[in-house]
């Protein structure tokens, strides 16, 4: 459950109060529809709301169905690979023995002071407080080649600024005179990761490595980014889009025009999840290593200066919250901050230890994490959520499937992808393509607009007046770049020679259409990579994109989500009582009630209990089909409405299907039935314990 609260406070003492509507207190309408539409009510904008209603009502009527862009033919799926233009060179040039994660990185972090400010920003909204720039720190990774790692740390804060050469500081790197200690944090951010870069990239300068470092902040992509977002855009640096929106700022990258070095800032909480600094350390990294504890609530911009040149630790009723009455740290660790302090001359020497203990301690806990990923070639540093990381790892798992198999299911289903390998696999049942006159017009349309769009000429370019001549060539001929013969699963297309010139006869050899595609402006060994991988995913059936708007539009509806109905919120075997679901035909209602029985085993019988094997295929015995393992659903081999086709796939059960059924249950049949509550979910459910 959600609620909204309001924060009231004084500055002396603060109020929690429950709003029950959130557009009446702060004045502000976002359309529930489309989510983009706002509006801010004020006495000087009468019609605001008129406004407003008018687009509800039109945003109500339409169906905010997004476009759909798919490929013309299906490709693979593999972004450790193909979307990781290193790894992709290294796989093509056979070159993977070579392969290293990156390893060099930057964790910073920021520590603020809040004011009470009590402004009004609207009629009906107020500004209680308002968080300033204290102090950043970092520390810097540089990577040695035997995977030890030297660091270098920094902090910059509020007191830098009242530095005799702070200006000339300034001056050094170009900063205009009006700059923050953030600017010149950021100017000295960029000149380490050039070093790192240096660290990491290959020996050999062919091999592309992406001029980018990543600064990773804990909850940074709600907290610490917004501290910084006006330092990413000055004259010396310009931002990027960021991904995410401005509460949740997932990755922002930024460029430096002069050396192109770019930084791009992620969220560390998103590789391990959602949990604590404190945690993931005791978790991932070093046990040694602490977080340690400051005090926040009474310092501001007005006292910061005096406050924090005191000798003097803070006394423990310095650490008790307002808000909750409580103190924010315990005994013992008000006992550690004391030993801790003694090491330092007074408070800000303290804070500056303190502020980069907090991004020190993140880097043990990511190195650990991206040696775990480096024994599968997946780099971790190049994904910004363990999500994506995941997702990637899932995916090249069916090209290196010897990689993932555990020591206690060692077995092989098939080879190892191979550059070297020739997975070509004509069907000598699938019929030769014919071209249509249909198809060759519309061919000839997109080739004229690919032209006209790139500031070609297009007036020498093929037209429907070369139908007769390429319908002969495509049927005499095989693909320019893969030798295949042109089929319906393997459509044709004109492949340009030169792709400065136009779609002419002279300049353009016939092509799969997926070749062409692979081919593009890539190096030879890259594209040949690509066309292989294809023809691996195919042969192994292996999931790869969609080309027919048909197939995604059905399996779109198939996608589930929200809220799940929980039955059982424990299960203890000689305890638990079984429950089961009757239908009660007068009143429509579903009545839940423990029988007599009690729990003895907890069997697992639908799917989504089983999906962790879906990643693995280890045997599960509750698994009846495909020998006692779940496999992730494959590529799409057909699609049919045809009744009989259909009947036919259910029965045999040899492969995965998706079967839309119209079907109608008589009432008499409910209780039979309760095993799939979602075809009952307009019926009213009741809970009956004995």
């Amino acid at each position: 459950m959600t609620l909204d609260l309001l924060l009231i406070s004084d500055g002396k003492e603060q109020l929690v109060m429950y709003v029950s509507n959130v557009e009446k207190l702060t004045g502000v309408l976002i359309c529930p529809y489309c989510h983009d539409y706002v509006t801010i009510l004020s006495d000087t904008n009468k019609r605001a709301n008129e406004y407003f209603n008018i687009h509800v009502e039109k945003c109500k009527s339409s169906t905010h169905e997004p476009s759909i862009l798919l490929h013309d033919v299906p490709m693979p799926i593999c972004p450790a690979l193909l979307n990781h233009s290193t790894v992709e060179y290294l796989m093509a040039y056979d070159l993977m023995y070579q392969f290293k994660a990156q390893r060099g990185f930057i964790t910073y972090d920021f520590e603020t002071l809040s004011d009470q400010v009590m402004k009004n920003i609207t009629d009906q909204t107020t500004l209680l407080s308002q968080l300033s720039k204290l102090s950043i720190a970092s520390t810097e990774v540089f990577p040695n080649q035997d995977k030890s790692y030297e660091l270098v740390k920094r902090c910059q804060s509020l007191f830098d600024e009242l530095a005799n050469d702070f200006q000339e500081q300034l001056e050094n790197y170009g900063l205009l005179s009006n700059s923050s200690f953030v600017h010149l944090w950021l100017a000295q951010t960029f000149e380490s990761a050039e070093q790192i870069y240096q660290c990491m990239k290959y020996d050999d300068e062919n091999i592309p490595f992406d001029k980018c470092d990543k600064v990773l902040g804990w909850n940074s992509s709600r907290f610490d980014i917004a501290l910084l977002w006006d330092a990413l855009d000055c004259e010396l640096w310009t931002m990027g889009v960021s991904i995410g929106d401005l509460n949740n700022t997932k990755s922002i990258t930024v460029t430096n025009k002069k050396s192109h070095m770019k930084l791009q800032f992620i969220d560390a909480e998103n590789l391990f999840g959602l949990m604590t600094l404190k945690a993931c350390v005791k978790d991932y990294g070093d046990k040694f290593e602490h977080k340690d504890v400051f005090h926040y609530e009474i310092i501001n911009s007005k006292n910061w200066k005096e406050v924090l040149m005191k000798t003097e630790p803070f006394e423990y009723e310095d650490f008790k919250l307002q808000l909750k009455g409580c103190y924010s740290i315990t005994k013992d660790e008000y006992d550690q901050y004391l030993i801790d302090f003694k090491r330092f001359t007074n408070r800000l020497e303290y804070l500056k230890y303190y502020n980069i203990n907090d991004t020190e301690i993140m880097v043990k806990s990511l190195v650990n994490l991206i040696d775990t990923f480096e024994k599968f070639n997946i780099d971790v540093l190049h994904y910004i959520s363990i999500a994506s990381c995941a997702y990637a790892t899932k995916h090249y798992s069916t090209y290196f499937p010897s990689k993932f198999n555990l020591e206690s299911d060692k077995q092989t289903y098939y080879s190892d992808f191979d550059i070297n390998a020739d997975y070509s696999n004509p069907n000598p049942n699938v019929k030769p393509f014919v071209l249509s006159a249909g198809y060759w017009k519309n061919k000839c349309y997109h080739y004229k607009q690919q032209d006209y769009k790139a500031g070609r000429e297009t007036e020498k370019n093929v037209t429907t007046d070369d139908y007769e001549y390429y319908k002969r060539l495509f049927e005499t001929s095989v693909c320019s770049i893969c030798s295949a013969k042109f089929t319906y699963d393997n459509p044709p297309s004109l492949d340009k020679q030169d792709n400065e010139l136009p779609h002419t006869k002279d300049y353009c050899l016939p092509a799969c259409v997926s070749c062409n595609i692979a081919h593009a402006n890539r190096d030879p060994n890259i594209a040949s990579l690509h066309i292989k991988m294809r023809q691996y995913a195919i042969k192994h059936n292996l999931p790869m994109t969609m080309s027919d708007e048909r197939k995604y539009k059905l399996l779109r509806q198939c996608i589930t989500g929200g809220l799940a109905a929980v039955f059982h919120i424990e299960n203890i075997a000689g305890k638990t009582h079984i429950n089961e679901l009757t239908y009660d035909e007068q009143q429509n209602k579903v009545i839940s009630q423990d029988n007599e029985n009690v729990t003895t085993h907890i069997f697992a019988l639908d799917g989504n209990s089983l999906y962790p094997s879906s990643y693995s295929s280890v045997k599960n015995e509750n698994i009846p089909y495909t020998d006692h393992r779940m496999y992730m659903a494959g590529r799409s081999r057909f699609y049919s409405e045809k009744p009989y086709v259909i009947k036919n796939c259910i029965d045999q059960r040899k492969e995965i299907f998706v079967a839309k059924v119209k079907g109608h249950f008589l009432k008499s049949e409910y209780s039979n039935l309760l095993a799939l509550p979602q075809s009952l979910e307009t019926l009213r459910q009741k809970t009956k314990k004995k």
